[in-house]
């Protein structure tokens, strides 16, 4: 796979007259753990060499809410590093890794039912203790995009944090906004 990899960055075909390219880049799927994943991320790119600032989070989303609070959920922000090659000038594959600070909420003890608000206890929620736990994780990420023209991209990524907490991951489908490229001059 690496062989792979460094044979498609001799042949990277996109042209940069200029410095520095970047995007900012959202994204939405599937998670562990049944949940929602979603990220927002902005890169700064230098030939293929890209530095990112990244936040994510894995969350369950119920359209008709009968359950306790708090609603479970794991997040990050962090600073990734990593390469991105470009393949025949309308697709590119990134791949980072970096470091981010974790923050999980999950459920603790049984409080109380607030069964005493107005409307009595038919929408009556359980409440539980809040446990919140921080820590640094190590962030992953693999992204494929498609080019759709020198401002935006079409991508498909995964992305992972480890950590000591609750690692978690995500398989993602999202678009990308920025300065990506340069116009390319077609010559007959």
């Amino acid at each position: 796979m690496l062989f792979f990899i460094d044979a498609l960055a001799q042949q990277d075909t996109l042209h940069q007259r200029r410095k520095t390219y970047f995007g900012l880049g959202f994204s939405l799927g599937g998670g562990g753990n049944r949940g929602l994943y979603g990220d927002v991320d902005f890169y700064l790119q230098k030939k293929n060499s890209y530095i990112s600032l990244k936040t994510s989070a894995i969350e369950r989303i119920k359209i008709f809410y009968f359950g306790g609070l708090p609603e479970p959920r794991i997040s990050d922000i962090g600073i990734l590093v990593g390469k991105s090659y470009t393949i025949n000038r309308r697709h590119y594959f990134k791949f980072g890794a970096g470091i981010s600070l974790v923050d999980q909420i999950s459920r603790g003890a049984f409080l109380y039912n607030d069964c005493d608000r107005p409307g009595g206890c038919l929408f009556s929620n359980n409440v539980y203790e809040t446990i919140r736990k921080k820590t640094i994780g190590l962030p992953l990420e693999i992204t494929y995009g498609l080019y759709l023209d020198r401002t935006a991209a079409v991508t498909v990524g995964f992305s992972a944090n480890l950590n000591n907490v609750q690692s978690f991951y995500g398989i993602s489908v999202g678009l990308v906004l920025g300065r990506l490229k340069d116009k390319v001059n077609r010559e007959y």
